[in-house]
């Protein structure tokens, strides 16, 4: 099944830094995209598999 969330993360305008932040939280991601961006932190639209 694919799943999509809304993941709050640590601001960071680094692509890899972001996908290493999902990984760590157990998501591989299929898609992701920044949804909202604020001085600190960043809103990451993101669809991944899940069983």
């Amino acid at each position: 099944m694919i799943k999509s969330d809304i993941i709050k993360i640590p601001f960071t305008t680094d692509n890899n830094e972001i996908e290493n932040i999902l990984r760590s939280k157990g998501i591989v991601p299929l898609r992701w995209a920044v949804v909202k961006v604020s001085e600190n932190a960043l809103e990451i639209s993101v669809s991944y598999h899940c069983d």
